[in-house]
């Protein structure tokens, strides 16, 4: 794809994105490989309905150094870093989906739970990454450790991270994690609470009780 293709290939997943319930308002990030040296990034806290095209950043992958008057995501080392390690990704999501994030909240490593949902989510689990702050070397490192051989992890309470090849791939990644957290979690948290309805008071319930054990 043209620099222009990409571009607008970046703004239409964030719209799908949030379509899909999968991100909220400014939250989150995307990326898209341009070529072996730069990647296409999602500005800093700019709505994905109001961001442009031309709003998206083109970043260096080795120096993260960009030419823009627009701030590109907090997040780009995380993006960088995926590349760097995985010549074979095209493109990575940080989202904050509901079912998901509340199990980044458990910073614990979790089964997949389909045949289906293990081809796309690459593994018979999802890894949590070490704790860090946003921005942090520690946050980079721990998703970069948690997703080896896999295509999405969880940045403990942070939300998650996916790739993939295309772009188009890694959105159908982000919706089968959280596919596999609610499965997950209706599963763990219905068994303990006896119930076959689960909304998310019900997972902060049984977080809280085994938090304060």
């Amino acid at each position: 794809m043209t620099e222009k293709e990409v571009r607008q290939a970046v703004k239409d997943a964030g719209v799908k994105l949030l379509e899909s319930n999968l991100v909220q308002g400014t939250w989150g990030n995307i990326s898209i490989r341009l070529d072996d040296k730069k990647m296409v990034v999602t500005p800093s806290a700019m709505d994905y309905i109001r961001m442009r095209p031309e709003d998206t950043v083109v970043v260096d992958i080795e120096t993260l150094e960009y030419d823009s008057p627009i701030k590109p995501t907090s997040e780009k080392k995380i993006h960088a870093a995926i590349y760097r390690d995985r010549p074979e990704i095209g493109a990575v999501i940080h989202s904050h989906p509901l079912w998901s994030s509340a199990l980044a909240a458990a910073r614990k490593e979790i089964p997949v739970i389909s045949e289906e949902h293990k081809k796309l989510l690459g593994g018979d689990s999802v890894r949590a990454g070490a704790y860090g702050l946003p921005g942090t070397k520690k946050l980079t490192n721990g998703a970069v450790e948690a997703i080896k051989g896999r295509n999405a992890c969880f940045l403990s309470n942070h939300g998650i991270v996916v790739c993939a090849e295309t772009i188009e791939g890694a959105f159908d990644v982000c919706k089968a994690m959280e596919e596999n957290s609610r499965a997950y979690i209706e599963s763990v948290v219905g068994r303990e609470l006896n119930k076959e309805e689960i909304d998310i008071d019900d997972i902060f319930e049984v977080f809280y009780k085994r938090a304060t054990k």
